[in-house]
């Protein structure tokens, strides 16, 4: 609820020039309901499907599928934010990669932010996974959760394949990787366009043993109906999640105070020590003071030339207005994050550059010496915070 009206905004504001936004509510009990109707006011672009009862992550994201007109859909959670241009650019690169599926890396703010998912695989070009690389970036060292992309899929590639239902974690990886199995050709940018929010919630979840048990279900199917080439990972993958499983088993004994039975387990299981162990330092480190966070407004001056400060803070950018290195995406994402910020921004990099900025109270946007052209005044127009065209 918090940040759902900063996201239906930030999809609002994509530069493709047709869109269709369908919010699909999983009968919440807070205000998000109230939010969508509100901003669907005086915008056909919204739809709103309404559940009667909860049925989960899947069942809400199956109902969005199968009320979808566009030829492309995508998934965007309630609290992240897209970059304005994301939307015309993906599908822009799948036609010209020929793929059914394109997805971007994903840019981390609110906690850990400055890095991006795929950090790790240091992409430089488009990568073209196959069912077996997805399989085998989530059992790396450090594992990559290549089920956290938010691609872009071509709606007829869809066919009958939806989000499991019986899933409340893992539906996302479960749903791609049959995609892929189905013939599915997948590109993956070394671009970022998309931002995702990390916030205590998302960071401190633990799986719970339905969690666990719905992961161990998925592997069985897939093990059950997927190629032969696959069975070693697909087991590798299945011991993973088992391990998983006993893990929350082992947590509920411990909080019920059966520490028989916890232990018996641990005997049966002694892999399980390790993990244990990380848990507990992970709850001291939780107990321990919490440094005090600057929240003190910061002004910055985004800009790819020397500008004069003027009291700013000022961030360089790249030149030009696609394409930029994710390092330096990053570290923007990672300044403007901070606070909400008074921003100023000089000419077209400046424009591209608010579009990855999560939030701000003013932003005061430097014409280029040419000027504004009309798209680029429509553009500025819509996005999600204040903007001042000086």
């Amino acid at each position: 609820e918090r940040f759902l009206e900063d996201a239906i905004k930030s999809v609002l504001c994509q530069t493709t020039g047709r869109i269709e936004l369908i919010l699909s509510d999983d009968a919440s009990t807070d205000d998000s309901l109230a939010i969508a109707q509100r901003l669907r006011q005086g915008d056909d672009r919204v739809n709103i499907i309404a559940a009667d009862a909860r049925a989960g992550p899947g069942a809400a994201r199956n109902l969005a599928l199968d009320a979808a007109r566009g030829d492309w859909v995508s998934i965007i959670d309630s609290d992240d934010l897209v970059h304005p241009a994301r939307t015309e650019r993906l599908i822009d690169r799948a036609d010209r990669l020929g793929v059914d599926i394109i997805a971007d890396d994903l840019v981390c703010f609110g906690a850990n932010t400055g890095r991006t998912l795929l950090g790790p695989k240091k992409l430089t070009e488009p990568w073209r996974p196959t069912p077996a690389d997805f399989l085998q970036a989530e059992m790396a060292s450090p594992p990559i959760p290549v089920g956290y992309l938010k691609p872009i899929i071509h709606r007829r590639t869809l066919n009958d394949i939806r989000y499991r239902t019986d899933m409340s974690v893992g539906e996302d990886f479960d749903f791609l990787f049959r995609l892929l199995l189905a013939g599915a050709k997948m590109a993956v940018l070394a671009e970022g366009y998309y931002l995702y929010r990390r916030h205590p919630g998302s960071i401190s979840h633990r799986l719970g043993e339905e969690d666990a048990a719905g992961m161990v279900r998925s592997v069985d199917d897939l093990m059950a109906t997927g190629p032969a080439a696959l069975s070693d990972l697909l087991a590798a993958r299945r011991r993973m999640h088992l391990s998983a499983l006993n893990f929350a088993r082992l947590v509920r004994l411990l909080k019920s105070r059966r520490v028989g039975a916890a232990i018996q387990l641990m005997a049966r299981h002694p892999g399980l020590a390790r993990p244990l162990l990380r848990s507990a330092r992970e709850s001291v480190r939780r107990r321990l003071p919490v440094p005090r966070q600057d929240t003190a407004k910061l002004d910055l001056l985004i800009s790819a030339s020397t500008a004069e400060a003027d009291g700013y803070e000022p961030v360089a950018i790249p030149g030009g207005t696609d394409c930029w290195p994710l390092a330096e995406v990053s570290r923007l994402v990672e300044k403007a994050g901070r606070a909400p910020s008074i921003l100023r921004a000089h000419g077209r990099a400046g424009l591209e550059a608010l579009g990855y900025c999560p939030g701000w109270q003013q932003a005061d946007l430097i014409a280029p010496e040419d000027g504004w052209t009309t798209c680029e005044r429509q553009r500025i127009a819509s996005l999600p915070w204040p903007v001042t065209m000086r």
